[in-house]
């Protein structure tokens, strides 16, 4: 005969209680249902589950014996639950992704979304302007399924990443009326004393260090000027107000050569890359998410 689950879990309480009051308690109902609950379940069984007295509850041999399969029983289907819950949360996610892209990677994020999105018009993604530790935190909780982070990522047992692409920061953005603007190549060491635009070390710290460190090693002396992560558009924006100078990877020349409000000019030598690579939870077996780093390597890898 089919037993009732809830039946099932007032047994394994009052059983754990050995009184009726205190189980009531724990099950957030009050004495006399449950006690009603408990003999239909024994006229179910016919079977007596429990001796009671008027200051005591005990199992008898019967319910002593039956509490371990109760136990076993209600065990499963709490992970039939929690599985279902799983599968529905993934299969939400397989139509609804959030996507991270770090600064720098914008140009080449946009050309493997439109591509992805082609591919895949099911899925409905999210993109998201981040840095690097944030997107490696999103995707290692699983509030994020894919991301292009720059440089490596420290939590190897969340987050799964293969390098995307080594790309030349071989441009600077300038103020409209800089003289710098008007010559064909700018050399690093014309930047000597040049406010030269550098993001937090807080924010980013592998970027900072590496601006910071070709700038040291070529013995250029600029006037820095830090700013928090943000968004290349930002970034453009401090330019064109005459705040400093920013650096540009090939990406973001060629993604922005059409602004009118600042300069962007190539730069000499080239001593600095942004080192890309392609990141999503590790164990994530999702086909959209497979489908989507597929793209983003076949988009923009080099």
């Amino acid at each position: 005969m089919p037993v009732d689950l809830r039946r099932l879990r007032y047994f394994v309480a009052v059983a754990e209680e050995r009184h009726f009051g205190r189980a009531a308690t724990r099950l957030h109902m009050s004495t006399p249902p449950l006690s009603q609950r408990i003999r239909e379940l024994e006229a179910e069984l016919s079977l007596q589950l429990f001796e009671r007295s008027s200051r005591s509850v005990r199992l008898t041999d019967a319910g002593e014996r039956l509490l371990g399969e109760a136990r076993a029983v209600l065990i499963a289907a709490d992970r039939f639950e929690q599985a279902a819950q799983r599968l529905a949360v993934d299969d939400v996610m397989s139509s609804d992704m959030s996507f991270g892209f770090c600064h720098g990677s914008e140009g080449g994020a946009m050309q493997a979304l439109r591509r992805f999105r082609d591919e895949r018009p099911d899925v409905i993604v999210h993109p998201a302007a981040m840095t690097s530790l944030n997107i490696a935190e999103s995707i290692g909780s699983g509030r994020m399924a894919v991301g292009i982070v720059r440089g490596a990522v420290d939590d190897v047992d969340r987050v799964a990443t293969v390098p995307l692409a080594r790309v030349p920061i071989d441009h600077v953005a300038l103020p409209l009326g800089h003289p710098l603007a008007e010559r064909d190549v700018v050399q690093i060491s014309d930047l000597e004393d040049q406010p030269l635009l550098v993001v937090e070390r807080s924010d980013a710290p592998h970027a900072h260090d590496m601006i910071v460190g070709y700038v040291n090693r070529l013995g250029v002396h600029p006037a820095w000027m830090t700013h928090g992560a943000t968004q290349i558009e930002r970034v453009f924006d401090m330019v064109a107000i005459g705040s400093g100078i920013g650096w540009l990877n090939t990406w973001q020349a060629e993604r922005d050569s059409t602004r009118t409000d600042v300069a962007i000019r190539p730069l000499e030598p080239v001593g600095m890359w942004d080192e890309f690579r392609v990141a999503w939870r590790a164990g994530d077996t999702r086909l959209a998410t497979a489908a989507c780093v597929r793209v983003v390597l076949e988009t923009c890898g080099a």
